[in-house]
């Protein structure tokens, strides 16, 4: 070997021998780990305060609502239909004393004028029996002076005929003459007394007549169906130049103004229900129709409660009439209330003065609270007055300014360490 390269060689290993010496020098020297328990600052919640508040409970339930007065059209003549109103169509308005339907009212109208015209008769016809009354007095009192006069010609004759100065056959002819008066007198006495008959039958005639008119009249005025009230058309189903029947369907109506909702409140809420509810006190309600999202809220009221319990579903039902007009004003939306729909019913309940309303999912099993305290958790046990939908109505357990810990808490303890989020 060259001298150069064992210099070399050598000089490596130097290298290498002070290397591993630094480096057991550091490892020896190295401190020592020293074991550290973290501080224990608590988990981190978030909170908000109690308050307690005036509430007004609801009771809450579903139906469909409905025309409280409808009105379903019939034709009362017969006939053929010659005009409708432009306004009776389905889902049109009607407002009171508009002509809906026209049956053809010619033969009506004849039938009118045919009337009259018997009336009119039958006037006349009494007319001429009460001036054959008066006649017939004239010659009953004549006839009776005629009787009269003959049976003193006959008295007086007698007197000569007993003397002797006339003949008998002359006494004969004035007896006859008697007679013959005598059987006049009898004969008008017998007329006056049928005048009675003639007369009543006469007036029952005219009377006869007058029904007979009014019917025809009535009959001209069912011709002419009118809306009887504002209202909405539901159906028609009849067109012009239909003939139609008596009793036959032209179509329906309701009146504008007046819906009602039936609706059936579970035995468990009566309790809420305010006291006296259908009778003279006025229970508020809204109607709530949800249409995409949307909300639309009409004033309403209970009505009456029926008299007795569905026995099917063991639930009362409750009639609620919606305020005037509801469904002739249109809401923001463009939406009235009307016949079909399906409406959530909020009756205004019971009032309880100073309780709490917390969010359904800070009341953990058991009745309880999680409350923040001084930096500790603190497990307080409340009285639930009432769960409605997603909140809890509290009435004690818990005061005024208490911190109610609303994160979501597993395996918490009382008294375990918290710390309130920034």
């Amino acid at each position: 070997m060259k001298k150069g390269g064992l210099f070399k060689t050598i000089r490596v290993l130097l290298v290498l021998m002070v290397s591993i010496v630094i480096a057991v020098t550091l490892i020896i020297m190295r401190p020592k780990a020293e074991r550290q328990v973290p501080p224990q600052k608590g988990r981190l919640v978030e909170v908000f305060p109690a308050k307690a508040e005036n509430v007004q409970l609801l009771v809450e339930s579903f139906g469909t609502v409905a025309p409280r007065e409808s009105l379903k059209l019939v034709a009362q003549v017969r006939g053929q239909i010659v005009d409708i109103s432009p306004d009776f169509k389905e889902g049109g308005f009607l407002t009171k004393g508009t002509r809906l339907i026209q049956i053809d009212p010619r033969t009506y109208s004849l039938e009118v004028t045919r009337r009259e015209v018997q009336i009119k008769q039958s006037e006349a016809e009494l007319k001429r029996l009460r001036q054959e009354v008066i006649n017939l007095k004239s010659r009953i009192k004549i006839a009776k002076s005629d009787v009269s006069l003959a049976n003193n010609e006959y008295l007086r004759l007698k007197k000569l005929i007993d003397r002797k100065v006339i003949a008998q056959s002359q006494l004969d002819k004035v007896e006859q003459a008697y007679l013959a008066s005598l059987e006049r007198l009898q004969a008008l006495e017998n007329q006056r007394a049928l005048i009675g008959p003639q007369k009543e039958q006469l007036i029952a005639t005219r009377d006869m007549a007058n029904v007979m008119f009014e019917q025809a009249k009535l009959d001209l005025e069912r011709s002419n169906i009118k809306a009887p009230y504002d209202g909405w058309v539901l159906d028609k189903s009849i067109e012009v130049g239909q003939h139609v029947n008596i009793g036959q369907h032209l179509g329906s109506i309701y009146k504008a103004g007046e819906l009602d909702i039936e609706v059936n409140i579970p035995t468990k809420e009566f309790k809420w229900l305010p006291a006296g509810m259908g009778k003279d006190a006025s229970v508020a309600a809204d109607v709530v129709f949800r249409n995409t999202g949307d909300e639309q809220v009409w004033k309403g009221h209970v009505a009456r409660v029926k008299a007795r319990m569905d026995e099917r579903t063991r639930t009362l039902p409750v009639v609620i009439e919606v305020d005037h007009n509801a469904d002739t004003a249109f809401s923001e939306g463009g939406i009235r209330l009307r016949p079909g729909m399906f409406v959530t019913i909020k009756i205004k309940g019971k009032a309880i003065d100073q309780a709490y309303i917390l969010p359904r999912y800070v009341v953990y099993p058991g009745d309880v609270v999680y409350t923040l305290s001084d930096d500790r958790l603190k497990v307080k046990e409340v009285d639930i007055l009432r769960t409605y939908k997603d909140s809890v109505i509290v009435n004690t357990g818990i005061s005024d300014g208490d911190q109610i810990i609303k994160t979501p808490l597993s395996g918490a303890v009382d008294g375990m360490k918290v710390r309130l989020k920034e």
